[in-house]
């Protein structure tokens, strides 16, 4: 069953960026919002997992965090601004099959990339134009969502076709992010084919191209600005999404020209790290007080 969107403390609005049911976003802010101070804050914003078809992973998966987030010590109130968590548009799932002729056009998974990316890119610019995030967010992703925040450095330019440019975050993590479709597939011996290809086609020269380990160009003239900071984070019980994924990530980064923080030792399988929520908000807390020091 999927948690409750209401966080004591915070007001919660949810809003449609597209015409699609799963084109939503969630948004928490303070119901008593601090006065201005002279340190920047942020938007928290996430992207979920699932394997880009997984309808059971929702805006919600952010919940267990932001209730963490409000805890902590190390993030205080000042230096956050609102969170978000963003949906977007599946790819079909065999466990969850639809019956095209009986399903509305509205609530059918049969996205293929590029349009999840595109639509998280829909959502960023809809939370700028609603609640104007600017550069002043830290963007999370947590497996197919680490996959989407790198994508949206890949392909936030105003002379792409997916449409305008969004602004883009001061800060990026990526948790069990996949960063390289073959390379993952590659690894388990063929049993993820099934989900890459289903969100990707059967191409795999089009999984590579896809891949943000592999971009043919350079991060860092993507981005000579923003992000300011890069944090990658794994568990080693995690036997979903292994080591390499990170590693790859990190090798690519470094190529060019981008150093960042890697963090190999996170707890806990693969989704209990998101359904807990205390190493998520750690990582936050840790973006936020680097940014701070930048």
């Amino acid at each position: 069953m999927a948690s409750s969107p209401t966080i004591p403390g915070l007001k919660y609005a949810s809003h449609q960026y597209g015409q699609h049911q799963l084109q939503q976003v969630g948004v928490w802010q303070f119901e008593e919002p601090e006065a201005a101070v002279s340190t920047p804050a942020y938007w928290i914003i996430f992207i979920h997992g699932g394997g880009w078809r997984d309808p059971r992973n929702t805006i919600n998966d952010f919940v267990p965090s932001i209730k963490h987030m409000l805890a902590l010590a190390d993030l205080p109130k000042s230096a956050v601004r609102g969170f978000a968590s963003l949906d977007y548009r599946l790819s079909p799932h065999p466990q969850f099959p639809q019956d095209p002729a009986s399903t509305p056009a509205n609530e059918f998974r049969q996205a293929q990339h590029p349009e999840h990316a595109q639509d998280v890119l829909s959502a960023l610019r809809f939370l700028d134009a609603e609640y104007a995030i600017g550069s002043n967010y830290v963007l999370i992703g947590h497996s197919a969502g680490g996959t989407l925040v790198h994508q949206v450095i890949m392909n936030n330019d105003a002379s792409c076709a997916w449409g305008p440019a969004a602004p883009l975050p001061a800060a990026l993590i990526s948790i069990s992010g996949i960063h390289d479709l073959r390379g993952l597939a590659d690894r388990h011996g063929g049993v993820y084919d099934s989900f890459i290809s289903d969100a990707f086609g059967s191409d795999r020269l089009a999984w590579d191209a896809a891949s943000p380990a592999k971009l043919p160009g350079s991060y860092k003239s993507l981005c000579p600005s923003e992000p300011r900071l890069f944090i990658l984070a794994t568990s080693a019980e995690d036997t979903l999404i292994d080591v390499d994924e990170l590693d790859n990530m990190e090798a690519k980064l470094i190529k060019d020209g981008i150093t960042p923080i890697a963090i190999r030792n996170l707890r806990l399988e693969h989704d209990n790290i998101w359904e807990d929520g205390t190493q998520v908000a750690e990582l936050v807390a840790k973006a936020v007080a680097e940014l701070q020091q930048r």
